[in-house]
């Protein structure tokens, strides 16, 4: 299991395999109805992060992403007073197995702006975690072309 390039190293030892690249849809047809026009953003974490395998990275994603989605972004400064937001000892597992997997996935993006301290004359750049629009545009198009093959098996 190791072995394999995509497999988490870090992830509970379960029937699953939790990998850094990828989203599951679980079985559970009472939480994801496929009928639903749209699910909460909350419901699209536990594909990332599934509660069963990783109960703290789905927290943390979730405390993580509710700020983002309140402040509209989030800089370096705020990000490492987490644990002071989050309740708890999250801080690194937020910045070395959340983050990247969200960026991975085009939920997020970092920017980073330059800076320079008019008092010392010190400069350098500060880094801004937005909200990332490619994870729909990665979605659209997966649905449409999806939506093509289907027509396409389906005709006489």
């Amino acid at each position: 299991m190791s072995d394999h390039p995509f497999v988490d190293a870090t992830a509970r030892k379960t029937s699953t395999i939790v990998t850094k690249n990828s989203i599951a849809v679980p079985e559970d047809r009472q939480k994801y109805k496929l009928s639903e026009r749209a699910w909460n953003w909350e419901k699209i974490v536990d594909l990332f992060f599934p509660e069963e395998q990783s109960p703290k990275r789905n927290k943390y994603a979730k405390i993580f992403l509710r700020e983002l989605k309140e402040e509209g972004e989030i800089d370096s400064e705020k990000l490492n007073s987490f644990d002071e937001w989050g309740h708890e000892k999250g801080l690194s597992n937020l910045k070395n197995n959340i983050l990247p997997k969200l960026r991975r996935l085009g939920v997020i993006k970092y920017e980073y702006l330059e800076y320079r301290d008019a008092r010392e004359g010190s400069q350098g750049r500060r880094k801004v975690i937005k909200p990332a629009r490619s994870f729909t545009s990665m979605l659209d198009s997966m649905a449409n072309g999806w939506a093509a093959f289907e027509s396409a098996a389906y005709q006489d």
